[in-house]
């Protein structure tokens, strides 16, 4: 027969298989993820040197501006004549306009003269003059010859304004310094927009004579753009605050065409989805501080890139924003899609170990269930009123040998326990039918001293309310014919009281030997922690009743550390705790106090224990609080109660003291002889103060 497995050996291997399979896709996951987050760490290093690359470049093509202009006004500021000399200036622009890349190089004067050079799409150069030898009052404009000559004259356009209106001539005046001017759309071609860099011209009194500039077109700038950007994958864009584009790596967006004019783009009207999410970043980078954002990835058309907004320009006067969006490197594409696989792989191993823990689940479950419905098979068998005599107790599980080891191996004990259940009960069944007769003796005599005890407790408690107002109507007339201006009772009525005390007295011996017969059980004092006992008593007076709906300040007992050592029946002492609990609860259930306090606490004095029950009831009337009260103070009560407290502090040779709180009800308080602790004639006797 195959031994059956142990269910340590089953356990110990599937956790084996799961802890394999979780930390196994989970360290994919982490391997694949920490991979990730190198290359887009890389990745953002490359985004991070394109923009320097685009910012480093774009600062060298507007450099050129400003050192033309430079150049110019130093060398007309050597010769102011130079400015009359049209045919000079021509040919000083044409030899400039050969060496840097620049669109427009211009000279405006005050009176309205013109002289400028321009730089076609197709690369060709022609003279825009607007002079006394061209004829004043419109733009006269030229073919220049590979000699730097002015050749044919291609047009005329007339209407030109007599003063210059445009960006590049009034922005610089107005500034009165060398500065960038506004992108503007020019008088003569209102489809070029460009951007110029200009100085203005003083004489001697500071009045302005003219203005030098150089241009930048917008759709030459954009051409260069998409030089630059021609090698990465993504879009390059150049901004103003307003999201009007300055350039773009795909000029055919710079500019649109819009009711028949041409006017510049939009970031906001562009439907291109890379521009719609630059924009996006764009709007955000607006509420950011100075300094170029964080990269964000984003994935457009199933492709992702990395977008990043930049400003750009403050040192040279422009408060322009570098938009860039590239796309992320194959390494980084593939090293994405490997952490998705890797997050499925550890989501799938993650399942697979649930399995296995499922399925372990079922199979210590499945036979625990067999034991346990065998088990409440038994248990209602061992609970049948009337079992047949005779007849044994029988267990079956039915386990398979599949179950485990231990499970087999329990069922087994659980078979021998029930077989030496049958061999007791049939042992005790035939001593029980010897005893039964002894037992029904006792029974009949303890059924007699219960009656006798009842009897006397009934009779006592009847004789004791007339004979307490008896002894105390008696003593009251003494102790007042004694007080000073009290009328004096004569003296036979003084003995007839005396008589009444001493009868009254012979009763009350009766009475106690009647309460004997009630207390004649014999009970073994040991000693015994008060402090226990009354936590004990407190325990079982919150667990129903009216005390349970109340609440019983017991800090002081809780907080009590040494041991209160008395010699006694821990049950009386218990019950007489629990009546007191119980009256205090039933005094103040009549809903008089506002707020029911009870309190239960335990002190030193002297050498006694004091174990204080108090609350803010009603109280007891001022006559009880002389004496311990031996009646009811409830229309309903029987006294009994108080009887019972009285009688177990007599048995324990202790003292009931009544009284009234410090919240104005009652207060009892049974006091206890304190004895030293066990093994000890000393040991945790109570301490008192000074």
């Amino acid at each position: 027969m195959k031994r059956p497995q142990r269910l340590a050996n089953r356990l110990a291997a599937v956790s084996a298989v799961q802890l394999l399979l979780v930390t196994g896709g989970f360290s994919l996951l982490s391997y694949s993820l920490g991979r990730r987050s190198g290359l887009e760490l890389s990745e953002v290093y490359r985004q991070n040197a394109s923009v320097v690359d685009l910012s480093i470049r774009l600062s060298s093509k507007l450099s050129y501006p400003i050192w033309i202009n430079e150049l110019n006004r130093n060398w007309l500021k050597a010769d102011p004549e130079r400015e009359r000399d049209f045919g000079a200036l021509a040919e000083r622009f044409w030899n400039q306009m050969k060496v840097f890349p620049v669109d427009y190089i211009n000279i405006g004067k005050a009176d309205g003269s013109f002289v400028g050079l321009e730089r076609t799409a197709e690369g060709d150069l022609l003279l825009n003059e607007d002079t006394v030898r061209s004829g004043r009052g419109s733009m006269a404009v030229y073919a220049m010859n590979p000699n730097g000559r002015p050749g044919a004259l291609l047009e005329r356009i007339p209407g030109m304004t007599a003063t210059h209106e445009e960006a590049w001539y009034v922005d610089t005046a107005k500034a009165g310094k060398p500065s960038w001017s506004s992108i503007y759309a020019w008088e003569d071609q209102p489809e070029v927009f460009s951007i110029s860099y200009n100085a203005p011209l003083f004489g001697p009194d500071r009045t302005l004579k003219g203005v030098v500039g150089v241009d930048m077109v917008l759709s030459h700038l954009s051409t260069w753009l998409q030089g630059v950007w021609k090698e990465r994958e993504g879009i390059a864009v150049i901004v103003e605050p307003n999201g009007d584009l300055v350039a773009c790596s795909l000029p055919e967006l710079t500019l649109a065409q819009k009711q028949g004019t041409v006017q510049r783009s939009n970031l906001r009207n562009l439907r291109n989805p890379l521009i719609q999410q630059l924009s996006q970043a764009f709007a955000a980078a607006g509420h950011q501080s100075s300094g170029p954002s964080s990269p964000q990835r984003v994935r457009v058309d199933g492709k992702a890139y990395t977008l990043q907004a930049s400003p750009w320009g403050e040192e040279e006067g422009l408060n322009w924003t570098l938009l860039t969006a590239l796309a992320t490197g194959p390494t980084s594409a593939a090293a994405e899609r490997s952490s998705v696989l890797a997050l499925l792989a550890a989501a799938a191993a993650l399942a697979g170990a649930v399995v296995l823990i499922s399925r372990q689940i079922r199979a210590l479950l499945d036979p625990l269930n067999q034991l346990e419905s065998a088990s409440r098979q038994l248990g209602e068998a061992l609970a049948a009123p009337n079992p047949a005599p005779g007849e044994g107790l029988h267990f079956t599980s039915g386990l398979s040998g599949s179950a485990g080891e231990e499970l087999l191996a329990l069922d087994g004990a659980i078979s021998e326990l029930v077989e030496r259940y049958n061999t007791l009960t049939a042992n005790l069944r035939e001593a029980q039918e010897g005893e039964r007769f002894r037992d029904a003796q006792t029974l009949a005599l303890l059924k007699d001293k219960l009656r006798s005890s009842l009897q006397a407790a009934a009779v006592a408690h009847e004789i004791n309310q007339p004979l307490s107002v008896l002894l105390l109507n008696s003593q009251l007339l003494l102790e007042r014919s004694k007080k000073p201006g009290s009328p004096e009772l004569p003296e036979a009525w003084q003995a007839q009281l005396q008589s009444i005390r001493q009868e009254a007295d012979r009763v009350v011996l009766t009475i106690e030997t009647m309460r004997a017969l009630l207390r004649n059980v014999q009970t073994d004092h040991l000693r015994l922690d008060l402090r226990e006992i009354a936590q004990s008593a407190l325990l079982y007076a919150r667990s129903g009743g009216r005390v349970s709906r109340l609440t019983v300040e017991s800090s002081a007992l809780d907080h009590q550390q040494q041991p209160a050592w008395i010699d006694g029946d821990a049950v009386q002492i218990q019950i007489a705790i629990v009546n007191l609990l119980r009256n205090a609860a039933e005094a103040l259930s009549d809903g008089a106090a506002s707020d029911p306090w009870i309190s239960l606490s335990l002190s030193a004095e002297g050498d006694q224990w004091c174990l204080s029950v108090d609350d803010n009831g009603p109280g007891l009337p001022p006559a009880l609080l002389d004496d311990t009260p031996l009646q009811t103070t409830k229309s309903s009560g029987s006294g009994l109660g108080l009887f019972v407290v009285r009688t177990t502090m007599e048995n324990h040779h202790g003292t009931l003291r009544c009284g009234r709180s410090a919240q104005g009800g009652a207060s009892l308080q049974l006091l206890f002889p304190a004895k030293p602790g066990p093994g000890s004639t000393d040991q945790a006797l109570p301490t008192t103060g000074d």
